[in-house]
This record gives structure tokens, sequence and C-alpha cells, in this order.
């Protein structure tokens, strides 16, 4: 018998203790009965609930920490931690993401994207010239050269 089955024939003996120990058995089942929450119906049901869920907590927190163990080597670089960007110095990071398809196109495509961002103002193309900024007239004088060419041409 291990530990565990111990506890739980204990738990049992000493909920029942004082069953046996009283004259009048039918009301002490009743009082025993009282403190077991209804949806379980009785001690054993209860216990047998009990169980089940200390063994399945026990597989969760099993889990979770050979999960936690398999996260933590992963994280951790191969040859120790960078020191100022000198682990991909080799050039096997770059090698390692030109041969994923993926990673290429996705770098290559954010490239050209930044590209287009950031562009200037629009060539014109097709023989349209741009405008040019109006010429206005800060004279009299310069009025009326602007009028005499305009006339002219």
């Amino acid at each position: 018998m291990n530990e565990h089955d111990k506890n739980v024939t204990a738990r049992e003996d000493n909920a029942t203790t004082g069953i046996k120990g009283t004259a009048d058995t039918a009301s002490a089942e009743k009082n025993v009965a009282a403190t077991v929450p209804e949806k379980f119906g009785s001690v054993d049901a209860l216990v047998a609930a009990y169980t089940n869920l200390e063994a399945e907590f026990t597989k969760r927190s099993q889990r979770l920490k050979e999960l936690e163990e398999r996260n933590k080597a992963h994280d951790m670089p191969e040859r120790g931690a960078p020191s100022g960007g000198t682990a991909y110095d080799d050039g096997e990071f770059f090698k390692k993401a030109l041969a994923d398809a993926r990673v290429r196109e996705a770098v290559i495509g954010d490239y050209l994207k930044s590209l287009s961002e950031n562009r200037g103002v629009p060539i014109i193309t097709g023989g349209v010239s741009a405008a040019a900024p109006a010429v206005k007239p800060a004279t009299v004088r310069e009025a009326g050269k602007l009028a005499e060419r305009f006339l002219k041409n």
C-alpha cells in the first residue's frame, strides 16, 4: 500500500469513527452526509473524486514542468548567449534564412514594401511636363512686362 492509499484509508477511518462511536448511527450518518456537498452524494464518492482530481493535477504539473524545461532548452543558444552580435558573424544565420523560401520571400516582400512607402514625388511620364510655379509680379513695371509678353505670344 503506497502513501496515498494510506492517507485515503486514514481519512475514511476518521470519517466513520464518529459513526461507530455513537449510539444512534442513523443520526450520525445524517451529520456526516450533511457535510458532503450534494453533487457527490456520499463520502466515498467525494474521496474518489478527490483522488481522481489529485491524479490529474499531478499529471498536468509534470507535463507543465516538462514543457517549461523544453522551452528553456529551446530558448538557450547552443554556443551560449551572443555577446555584441558575434554569434552570427560567420554567416550561418544568413545561410539558414536564405535556405527557407518562406523567410526569404517575407524579407524581400518587406524590403519592397519599405521602398514603396518611402517614395518621393511620382514621376510624370508620357510627354507631359510638370507645371511651373505661377509667376506673380511684385511691381506695376513687372506686371506691364508680363502683360506685354502675353500679348506678343
